[in-house]
């Protein structure tokens, strides 16, 4: 019987040239279709930022977004007027081409305004919510009384008006050629008042000024007179309260005296009045 040989094996190389122009053209359609996604995205890049820069020309050109209305929230003292002087110049300018924190800064700059917040109102208006000043002293500044708040700012001169309202002990000293200074000098005198004002309210009305130039004692000065009263710059109920106890007794009997200094713990210092000639 004539049995046909089995054909030859193919050669392992050309095997392996079949399975290598396979992994080619799987290659090279992986690179055709991310080269294809890489250029579809950014052609929508290029959209994108296209349809971005006309909207932002539109909104810092249009007519329809020039400011026409300023808003402000309400006030107890800041005047409008004054308000409305400092943003007045922008009425008419585009509302996204607007600095809103300079407008900040033009209001913080106003007498009253402590801090300033200001937004935009599509599509032509901006509110301003204001936080004001409290009065919290009075202060000799140069030849003028301020009112001053907490932190030592000079608000607004003291004069008819604001005596109605506002009776405070008067804050003299303060270093009115160094401005940083006199804040901290004032400061403390008004963190005074309102310690005063919590514990010994009664005393405040006899307290005429409070001298605050040094930085070891605040020194009251009474308004009938009487010796000047020395406090501790800080902690200042030190012997406060058994001198409230003891004045009288000290005045009747070692008469008027020069100053009394309560800054020295568990010891009062009494200095009788030198009398000329005496």
């Amino acid at each position: 019987m004539d049995l046909k040989r089995p054909p030859a094996p193919q050669p392992l190389r050309f095997l392996r040239r079949g399975v290598g122009e396979q992994v080619q053209r799987s290659r090279r359609k992986r690179r055709a279709r991310r080269a294809a996604l890489f250029a579809a995205g950014f052609f929508a890049l290029g959209l994108l930022g296209g349809a971005t820069c006309a909207g932002r020309y539109y909104l810092t050109h249009s007519p329809r977004f020039r400011l026409r209305q300023i808003e402000f929230s309400a006030t107890l003292h800041a005047p409008e007027a004054d308000l409305r002087r400092a943003l007045g110049r922008h009425l008419g300018a585009n509302l996204f081409r607007i600095d809103l924190r300079r407008l900040e800064r033009d209001l913080e700059g106003r007498r009253w305004v402590r801090r300033a917040v200001v937004k935009r109102v599509i599509p032509d208006r901006l509110y301003c919510a204001l936080e004001e000043r409290e009065p919290r002293g009075l202060a000799l500044l140069g030849d003028r009384v301020w009112l001053v708040d907490e932190e030592g700012v000079a608000i607004d001169p003291y004069g008819e008006r604001e005596a109605r309202r506002y009776s405070f002990p008067i804050l003299v000293g303060a270093d009115a050629r160094n401005p940083a200074r006199a804040r901290d000098q004032i400061g403390r005198g008004v963190r005074l008042l309102a310690w005063l004002r919590e514990t010994h309210a009664d005393l405040l009305p006899e307290i005429g000024e409070v001298d605050v130039s040094r930085e070891d004692r605040l020194d009251l000065h009474m308004e009938e007179g009487g010796p000047v009263v020395r406090l501790h710059p800080r902690d200042f109920g030190i012997n406060l309260e058994r001198y409230l106890t003891l004045r009288e007794y000290l005045t009747t009997h070692f008469g008027d005296g020069a100053y009394i200094d309560l800054r020295f713990r568990d010891r009062i210092t009494f200095r009788p009045l030198l009398v000329k000639g005496g």
